[in-house]
């Protein structure tokens, strides 16, 4: 019973992580003004960002990302919801920091994120390759990260 009430809390802390990152890459979208979130997020959406090579260097370490903008981005985006998810289950929370780090040192942007020729049947589930690529093409659809169920929870998702 402890191990099938700690997985379930540790799904329901990843739902709750990459839900947040959903909401809050849409408002990344959204032009306003007073969105600073959306001129952070507008780096990525640079034809420059796929330009440069996307290739391991120590400041990845320290979850420093090419400009100071692209580093906010993703700290706002993907770090703080795992940050504010450690205060209501520290274990499970701990382990999406864990798993945030080192997937974007080792697997993001080019790898999975921005692989090209990563398509099928994996990006139905994963927000990866062609499907978040599709994101890039046109803003205004395909906002998960990681996972599409969120996208298909909204109706946001284009194959």
């Amino acid at each position: 019973m402890p191990l099938l009430q700690g997985l379930l809390t540790f799904s329901a802390a990843w739902l709750l992580w990459l839900g947040l990152a959903y909401g809050i890459h849409r408002l990344a979208h959204w032009p306003a003004r007073w969105n600073r979130l959306q001129r952070w997020h507008a780096h990525h959406h640079l034809p420059q960002y796929f330009l440069r090579p996307q290739r391991f260097r120590w400041h990845h370490l320290l979850l420093c990302f090419g400009s100071t903008a692209e580093t906010l981005d993703i700290w706002v985006t993907l770090t703080l919801p795992a940050l504010l998810i450690c205060l209501i289950w520290p274990v499970q929370g701990t382990v999406l920091l864990a798993f945030h780090y080192a997937y974007e040192i080792l697997c993001s942007d080019s790898r999975l994120d921005h692989n090209s020729g990563l398509r099928g049947p994996v990006t139905r589930v994963f927000a990866w390759g062609d499907y978040h690529l599709r994101h890039h093409s046109d803003p205004s659809c395909n906002y998960g990260l990681i996972l599409t169920l969120w996208d298909r929870l909204f109706a946001t998702a284009v194959s």
